[in-house]
This record gives structure tokens, sequence and C-alpha cells, in this order.
């Protein structure tokens, strides 16, 4: 990371045992080149040369004319004329844009400034407040102003939202069509702009509630009635806070009800320079209007690249430019730039395209068809151009993914946006590899914040470094910074619960799924292998205790009991980790006047990564990207959280949670970002204003997505507030839906006419054309269909292979694999993965002895040592006959996490084993009671599977009363083990089981009661051969019944015991989890004393595990799961999706 500053200083210092170090001060990293000298053409010499006393003057040009740069030279001539820093004003749109200007004017300079006179309008109007409050101006403002950031914003509209839902705040009466919709992000969205343009035009609850009755709107007076509240809890709560729309609008109020402050804000200011104009709002006319009417001001504009509609800009108001700043001794003169110096020609012939379908603003028009650089009247222009630095043009890439001429546009269409990745991808790094374009040098431009995220991910796994602002992800969504967020929530809300209880901290919010989340998370970073391991140990620590908790249990009592890790022995780092932690969380909660700061702080510190992040952020590379991306992330959540303290000084870390969580837009912030220089950037049209690049890729140029016409802001008609306010009640009212469209359509048209305008040098649009994409329209002003060869249809490109190493050893890996078809190929192949290999750093997957195909097995022993007998469950058996490769996968703990059907049956089976002779009414009383336990939310499905569950036991009450009632059985046992010797010919087995019931019937014989919940129940021929009730009755006949009862659960039985019917009164099925109204009993009789089928079933299981192959079978008559009955296609060797790598 690095840390910047407005003003720079040396220091002089001395090493241990070195002498005096010099100090040299150099430019930032990733600061502007040298700038090269300026040669204007005559348009700009004569705005540049601008005398004093110009009055009010207006430069209009299209991209690249150069309306920045001649404000600069204007600034540095008057300065270097003698004109006083302090007496010039220079305004923005936006903080990024004012830097930029900033650095250029400094450059431009060679006087010396305490501080560039450049600001943005907020940062502007934000001063004037400040002076004004200094001066005693705002009544009832103690402090100095604050500016209440957007997400602020939010939040607190949607706490005003949440307390009249409860009952509280003044009562808001909203349309009953709203109702559904007001607890929703969406309509907090509508809300916050619908208060925008109230603050806009400053326009009064009251006089909305007029405007609602006029135009029979009982939502805005809802709205008038919750703005009151909002103006009040804002004053109360921040009395010296203003939101962004209401700043300026403040700022020029107090302009205008004070005219000594406003006299001596203008004497103060010789001249002003206004740069894009066209992203200005309404309050901010207004505030040029009261300041600079008559007076030297020399603003630019373009009306076709706006890029803040979204916050409120208004180009079409530069109409009425002349009736605010002119005077009849000094009337505004607009001054046109028709010369590119930016774009090359193909790239300015489709801006003017686009911008020929944008309609001109009367009073604002500009020349739509630029001159190249040279052809200026009167002039031969070799300069550079005049927004930014030159960069060389690179080359272009024609429809088919052939290299094309220098400065060519092209249209690419790909089948979906994961292969527009993959091809973007590839051109990034041919550029860069092949070609040597810095990838500084290039950029990606896309629509909207949600595409962006996307793209960045793909790029970022195909190899591609790249970045993005700052203000496209809110802070909270940042990987770096949700577990930070989870271990403050965790730490909070325990101690909440433990002042409730007055007790020590209980770590109640702690479940399973957070410390798993904090443990795999970036400061975790524990794999979900890790995580295994961990869950594995804790538990056989545990068992070997005697203890029978869960590892759900043990993993989170090791993040929290101090201790509990030691105590196990596990040297886990992760888990220590977030065990600090949350420690120094409690620990520093537990402080007087802790705050969200201190607690995160103290979070941070205990992580201990900062240092391994910092230095894998120097290391460059991937990982050094991401590294610095998450080191940025957490300077901006302490941002956050120090504004929040500021403003709030009462509020507590749960009330900052609150905040945090409800921030849907992202965090304006001023920290220093990690370096670009070695990155592409991918951003959104507002970022990429006022800046250019070599080579530009604009994606996602598809339908839906460029242009998205979806009418914004028509819920609670803010859209029609503004017509109102701009065009009177009744002509407002006349606006139809389609008019509002048609405005979208070129708020659009002017965002997609800033992103190709960025090129200085080659234009490449891509889109997706596929089941689910269409390319846009917009691709049509691109490539026109006229130009296009034959029947003027786009071939759809297929993306090439990633230009990475890991890429190239995979095709590598194929090539050598198509030894016959292609020896030459793949001997080829052969030796360059041997020399990759061979490299003093190999690339991961080169070396055969790392291809998973080629690799030894892990192990050739068997399962069990020879001469030991083989484990064998009942429940078992018949999978170990259907497929032995099933039993190992489950054996092994490999299967699928369990799912919801079977954790239902597991509460049902417990239900009847600690109740099993109870009434249907008290089993369903205890399964509600434990229903909490399942951890399911509140859906139609939980509820339905809570009466599935209901069912099931009712059914049981019932067998129970049957089997007493009607078959005169009773209950010996429930849950009992057994363990019996079986011997075999070839491999002895040990038959292990536990049964749900078991019962005697009147002849004394024990019966095995098996429950089963599953909705499939095995036809009734089957029964009489089925394994487990077989394996069952195998285990009466030596005696298991009377051991279960006798609780002799370790005693291992030997056969033969005793006869079948002496002992065994045979075995059953009950059916609970079917469809049918009643249980469903399924019998097996006693068997037959001379028959060996169920012992042989038994002892042939064993063999077929016993060693260290397991066989994988297929059953046609299965029918699920691909017609074959496999569970397990990803290893099954079978199927074709467990095949090894290196098979055909």
């Amino acid at each position: 990371m690095r840390h910047t500053e407005d003003s720079t200083h040396a220091t002089s210092s001395a090493l241990p045992g070195a002498g005096p170090v010099r100090w040299t001060l150099v430019p930032p990293h990733g600061s502007a080149p040298e700038r090269a000298p300026w040669r204007p053409n005559p348009e700009q010499e004569e705005i540049a040369g601008l005398p004093a006393g110009c009055g009010p003057r207006l430069v209009l040009g299209g991209p690249g004319t150069g309306r920045t740069r001649v404000l600069v030279e204007l600034a540095a001539r008057r300065i270097g004329g003698g004109l006083d820093p302090d007496r010039l004003l220079v305004l923005t749109p936006s903080r990024l844009s004012a830097a930029r200007l900033r650095d250029d004017l400094t450059a431009a300079v060679s006087a010396t400034m305490s501080s560039p006179p450049v600001r943005a309008w907020q940062s502007y109007a934000f001063d004037l407040l400040r002076r004004a409050q200094n001066q005693g101006l705002l009544p009832g403002v103690a402090h100095g102003p604050k500016l209440l950031s957007g997400p602020e914003q939010d939040v607190l509209i949607g706490e005003l939202m949440a307390g009249h839902a409860a009952g509280f705040g003044a009562p808001v009466v909203w349309p009953p069509d709203l109702r559904e919709a007001l607890a929703t992000r969406g309509f907090r969205q509508e809300v916050r702009e619908l208060f925008d343009r109230m603050s806009e035009y400053d326009l009064a609850p009251d006089d909305l509630r007029r405007l609602a009755r006029r135009l029979e709107r009982p939502d805005w007076a809802a709205a008038a009635t919750m703005q009151a509240e909002y103006q009040a809890v804002r004053r109360l709560r921040m009395p010296e806070s203003y939101d962004p729309a209401a700043l300026v609008t403040e700022a020029a109020r107090v302009l205008e009800e004070q005219p000594e402050f406003l006299r001596a804000e203008q004497e103060r200011l010789d001249l002003v320079l206004v740069d894009d104009l066209h992203e200005a709002t309404p309050s901010i006319h207004r505030l040029l209007a009261v300041l600079c009417r008559g007076r030297d001001t020399v603003l630019t504009a373009c009306t076709d690249t706006v890029v803040q509609g979204f916050r409120g800009a208004r180009p079409d108001l530069l109409r009425t430019l002349e009736d605010r700043l002119a005077e009849p001794a000094r009337p505004l003169r607009r001054h046109p730039l028709g010369t590119s110096r930016r774009m090359p020609g193909a790239v300015a012939e489709v801006w003017q395209r686009v911008a020929e379908r944008i309609p001109a603003v009367a009073g604002a028009r500009h020349p739509r068809a630029l001159r190249p650089a040279g052809s200026a009247p009167g002039a031969a222009d070799t300069g550079h151009g005049a927004d930014t630095a030159t960069a060389p043009a690179d080359v272009a890439v024609d429809g088919t993914g052939d290299r094309a001429a220098p400065g060519e546009v092209t249209t690419v269409v790909l089948s979906s946006p994961l292969h527009e990745a993959r091809w973007i991808a590839h051109q990034v790094l041919e550029r860069h590899l092949v070609h040597g374009v810095p990838l500084a040098d290039m950029a990606v431009v896309v629509r909207n914040g949600r595409y962006l995220e996307g793209l960045e991910r793909q790029l970022s796994a195909l190899g591609v470094p790249v970045s993005t602002s700052a203000a496209e992800t809110p802070v909270r969504d940042e990987p770096a910074v949700r577990p930070l967020l989870g271990a403050l929530r965790i730490v909070t809300e325990a101690a909440a619960a433990a002042a409730d209880r007055e007790e020590d901290a209980h770590f109640g919010a702690l479940t399973v799924q957070a410390a798993v989340d904090l443990l795999s998370s970036r400061i975790g970073n524990a794999s979900p292998m890790d995580v295994r391991r961990l869950r594995q140990r804790l538990r056989a620590e545990e068992l070997a205790a005697g203890g029978l908790r869960t590892s759900d249990d043990l993993l989170v009592e090791a993040l929290v009991a101090p201790g509990a890790l030691d105590a196990a022995g596990v040297r886990s780092v992760p888990a220590r980790r977030i065990a600090r932690m949350l420690a120094a969380g409690t620990r520093a909660l537990r402080e007087e006047g802790a705050t969200a700061e201190t607690v995160l702080w103290a979070l941070w510190e205990a992580a201990g990564v900062a240092e391994s992040w910092r230095r894998r952020a120097l290391e460059g590379g991937p990982a050094g990207e991401r590294a610095d991306r998450d080191l940025d992330a957490v300077v901006g959540l302490f941002e956050s959280a120090e504004r929040y303290v500021d403003h709030l000084p009462g509020a507590g870390p749960a009330q900052f949670l609150d905040y945090i969580d409800n921030q849907e837009l992202p965090m304006d912030t001023l920290a220093a970002r990690a370096p670009t220089d070695e990155t592409v950037e991918i951003m959104t049209p507002a970022t990429a204003a006022g800046r250019q690049w070599p080579v530009v890729f604009v994606a996602g140029v598809q339908e839906g997505v460029w242009p998205n016409t979806r009418l914004r802001g028509q819920l609670l008609g803010a859209d029609l507030l503004t017509d109102a306010l701009d065009l009177g009640v009744d002509q407002a009212a006349r606006v139809t839906p389609v008019t509002r469209m048609r405005e979208v359509r070129h708020d659009e048209l002017r965002s997609f006419s800033a992103a190709v305008s960025r090129s200085c040098g080659t234009l490449v649009v891509t889109a997706a054309s596929g089941e689910d994409e269409q390319p846009s329209e917009f691709l049509d002003l691109v490539d026109p269909p006229g130009s296009r060869p034959g029947d003027g249809a786009r071939a759809v490109v297929d993306a090439p292979r990633p230009m990475t190493l890991r890429a190239l050893v995979a095709e590598l890996r194929q090539w050598v694999q198509l030894h016959e078809e292609d020896p030459v190929r793949s001997e080829a192949a052969a030796r360059l993965l041997h020399r990759i290999s061979s490299s003093p750093r190999p690339v991961p997957g080169a070396h055969p002895d790392t291809w998973w195909g080629a690799a030894e097995l892990s192990s050739t022993a068997p399962v069990f040592d020879d001469g030991v007998p083989v484990p064998v469950s009942p429940s078992r058996i018949e999978t170990i006959h259907r497929s032995p490769l099933d039993w190992f996968v489950a054996a092994s703990r490999a299967e699928a996490a369990t799912d919801l059907s079977r954790s239902l049956g597991s509460l049902v089976h417990a239900i009847a084993e600690e109740l099993p002779e109870a009434s249907g009414t008290e089993l369903v009383a205890e399964l509600e009671r434990r229903w909490p336990t399942l951890g399911l939310p509140e859906t139609w499905e939980s509820a339905v599977q809570l009466e599935r569950a209901r069912q099931m036991l009712r059914k049981f009450a019932q067998y129970v009363l049957d089997a007493r009632s009607k078959h005169g059985r009773r209950l010996a046992s429930v849950e009992g083990a057994f363990s019996v010797l079986v011997q075999g010919r070839a491999r002895d087995a040990l038959l292990r089981g536990r049964v749900d019931r078991l019962e005697l019937d009147e002849q004394g014989r024990y019966v095995v009661v098996d429950l089963k919940t599953g909705r499939n129940q095995p036809a009734g021929a089957k029964i009489a051969e089925h394994p487990q009730l077989a394996a069952y009755q195998v285990a009466l006949t030596a005696g298991a019944g009377t051991a279960m009862v006798a609780g002799q659960d370790e005693t291992v039985l030997e056969l033969p015991g005793g006869t079948v019917t002496e002992l065994s009164g045979g075995a059953l099925l009950v059916q609970l989890g079917t469809r049918a109204k009643s249980p469903s009993v399924q019998q097996q009789d006693p068997l037959d004393p001379d028959a060996t089928w169920a012992r042989d079933l038994i002892t042939r299981a064993a063999e077929l595990v016993a060693g260290e192959r397991f066989t994988a079978r297929h059953d046609q008559a299965e029918g699920a799961f691909n017609g074959h009955g496999c569970k397990l296609p990803q290893i099954c060797p079978l199927c074709a999706e467990g095949r090894q790598v290196s098979e055909p």
C-alpha cells in the first residue's frame, strides 16, 4: 500500500551504522508521464489567451478536442502572468477528475502554489459552508459541516422505514399497493432518489404535498411526511451533516440569503473555470448562476458524453446557461472545438455515428464531424491530445480474431459472456506478451457494476492482472472485510447476550456455518480439506475421552473456549488465528469507551496477516494483486468505521454493523489505492470519464445490458417530480412512458459514446450471442450492417485457449496423448513439457510425476490386515454386493454432505428411541420442541417437511399400538448394539450393528424391528431374502438378543449360539416415510435352520471388501442416476465422468 498526501515533504535521518542519508523526492508511483509541449491550434489559442474581463465563455467540443487541456493552459498562463492562485477557482464533476486536473495544473505551472485551486463541486460547496459556519451564518450548526455519504444516507432511510414497520416514528401512510414493497431494497432506493430530487430543487415537504394533491399522488404525500422526519432525525443526530444532493443546494442558498458573504466570495475570485459542465445537476447550475453571473467564467461541455446521469446530471440545462450567466454588457460567448486530438479516424467515425443518435441541446451544439489532428483551419497541428498525454496506437483485431491494421475498430461476437471473457483475456495477454503493450495501456469498459464483478473474476481466473476502482464495490462485500465484520458481529452479539444474563460472554452467535466461514475466509485461509481434518481430529479426541459431542459442537468450541485446541493437541494455524481474533475482540469490547474502530483494530492486529499480505503485495503477480486489493479493502473498512464514530460518537459496534450491513452502495474514499501500472483496469463509463488508453475493450454490449432501457424511479415518480418542477404540472402530466423510455435510451447512448471515445488507438467492442443473450443494436453503430461482407451477418467467434502457462501445459498434455494420431506433434509437445518442467520456476502440472492419471496408487495395502475379522454392518451388506466401490466411499466418509431427508430421519429415529412407547400426541410434541435444532429456514418447504415428520411419528405410534394389541409383542430393548463373529471359508466377518427396536413375541422369541423413514420400500417378493433382516436374524442365533437386553454391547458373540427357531421370531421393516396413511410392515419370517445363504451373504461381503481393490458395478434395473443406478459417476470407472484423465 501507499499513502499519499496533497503536500510533499523531505526528511533526512541516519541509519544505524551508516552516515547521513539524503532523501530525494520522486513522483508517486503511477503518476502521469512528463508532459509533452503543447502546440495549440487557432481555436484553442483563442481560448487559452482569453484576457481578464472576458466575461462568461462556453467551450464546446467532442471527446479528445482538448477542452480540459485548454482550461489548464488558460489557468497556467494567467498564473504565469501574475494571477494569485488563491484568486482562481477550477471546478470539476468528481473528486477523481479533480485529482487528475490538479496534477496537470501543478505540472503546467512553474510558480509555487500553496494548494492547487482545483475542487469538485461538492468539495467547493463544503468549503463554502465551512466558512459560512465559521462566520456564524448557519444557525443551529455548532461545528464544521460534514458530508453524509450516499451509503450513510441509504442506511438512515432504511432505519426510518424499519421504525415505521415496528410502529415507531411519524405515521406514514403509504398506498395499499406499495405496502408489500416497503421492506425491499428497491423501494429504499426509490425513496432516496425522490429525496435527492427534492434536495436538488430545494423542495420542502409541504411543497411536495401540494404537488401530490394536484397530480393525485398519495405516495408523494407519504414521502413528504417521511422526508420531514428524515430531516428532523438528521438534524438531531448529525446537525452539521449534509447529504450529497443537499450540500450544493445549501451552499447556493447561503450565497443567495447572505449578500455580504456572496460579495466577499466574488471579490475573492478573479477567474472561475468549470470543466465538464454537462455533468452538472440542477443545484450546481443554481450555485453557478449565483456565483458567476456576468463574471469571468470559462466553462467546457460536451452533451454527448454524459456519464453521471444516474446521479442527476442534466445536460439539457445547458440551454439555460445564457439566462443564468449573461448580462447585457457581458453576453455568453461560445467557442466550438472541432479537431480530434485523441481518437484516430476510425474511432472518431464510430463516435460520430453514436453521437448523431443523441438529440442536440439548444445553445450547446458542438461539431460532431471531428477533424483529425493537423487539419485545423490555418494550422498544421502536430501537437498532442489535450485531455491526456499521447500514447501510440496499437493494432486491432478484426471479427475473425486475426490481426488488423493500426487504429482500426472491430466488433467481436462470442457465444456467451464466459467465452467473451476468455477472448478478452487472450487478446490482453497476446498484446502484452507478444507485442509488448503495457498492461496499463489497456482498459475494459462495461455498462454496470454487476457485469464488472463477473468479468473481473473471470479475467483474474484466466491469469490477467486486473484492477477496479474502490467506487465499484461496497466495502462490506470485499472478501478481506467479510471475516472482520463476521468476527465483530460474533463478539458483539456474545457480549449483548452475556449482558442480558449477567454472565461471561457466551458465543451463541458463532454457528458452525459462521465458524467454517471464518476458517475458510481470506484471513483464516483454510481449505475445505483443512477444515475436514480439523473436524476429524477434534472428533477423534472427543471419542477417545469418552465424549459424544458432534464435530459441529467441537469446531465451535475450539474457536471460542480458551485452551480447547491445546487440550485436543490440535496445531491448526487457521483455527488458532480465528480463536486469537475472537479473544482479542472480546477484550477490546470490554474496554471503556470501546467503539467499532477500536474493536476492529483489535481483531485486525490479532489476525497477524498485515505483514504477510504486505510482502505478497510487493512481490507482485496474481497473489500480490489480490493482497493489494485486500489491504485496500481493509483500509476502506477502517475509513468507514472512523467516519461512523466521528458522526455518531455515542454509537457502539452493534450499530456500526447494522450501518455497514445496510450499505448497498460503494463508499467513496480518498485512501490511496494499490498502484495499477501493471494491471488492466476494468471500469464503468463513469470511472473512465476524462481518461484514455491506446487499447480499449468495450464489453457486454448485449440487449438488456447496454442499453438497459428499464425505466428507473417510476415507482415513486421521481422523473415525474422533475418534470413537474421543470415543465409545470399540466405539461408533466402529459409526458408518456414512451417519452421517458426514449430519454433513458438517450442516456444509454451518452454513456456508450463516452466509452467508445476513450480509445486513442484501438477500439474493440464485444458482445455475447446465445440462447439467453443477443448483441445490442449499439453494435450496429460500431459496425454498420452495410460495411460487413456477404449477407452482413456476424460470425460467432470461438474463444481461443487462454495465454497462460497452465493452459499451455494442459494443451501440451493433450497433444502428448495423441502419439498414434500425430507422433510428430506428440514428441514436440513432450520435449516442450520437459523444458517447462526443468526450468528454474517449473509450471505446476508440467512434470509427469504430478499428473493425476500417471500417479502411482497412494496405497496398495489392503484395507484390513490379514487374519483380522472384517467388520460388516447389516445395513451395508446389500450395498457391498451391489457395488463394493459404493461401500468403500461411504466407509471412507467421502459421501456428499447429509441432506435434509437424512437429517429428518435421524431426528425421527432419535425421538422413537427416547420415547419408544409414547402416544402420537407426545411424539409430535417432542418433534416440535426439537425441530429448531435442524436449523431450517421458515419456508413453505420446511413446513412441508415438518408435517411429513409428524405423519411418520403418528405412524410409529400406530405401529407400537398394533404390535402390542394385535400381535402380542412387547418391547425388549431400543438401539441395542451387538457384535457377532461369523466364520467364513476365505475370511471371517465381524457382524456389527445396532437395531432400532427389539421386541419379544408371544413365544418368547426376539423380533428385530428396523424403522425406515425413506420414501421407497423394497418389493414384497424380496423381503424373504432381504440381506439386512437376514443378518439381524443370524445375529440372534448367536444370542445377540439376550446380549442387547443385558446391555452387553462390547461382547463378541460366536456362532452357533442356538437355533434360529429358538431365538428368532423373524425381522420387520416398518415403513414410516411412504405416502400410505398407515405404517407398512414388511416381515421376514424366521430363517430355515438348515439354510446357510444368510451366513454366506455376510462372509462373502467380508471377502469383497477385505482387499485393496473395490469393484464398481452398474445395476441397470435401478433406473435412476443416468439409467444405471450409479450414485458416484465422478469417480466410477464405468462412467464417462469417472474415467482417469489418461484414459481415452
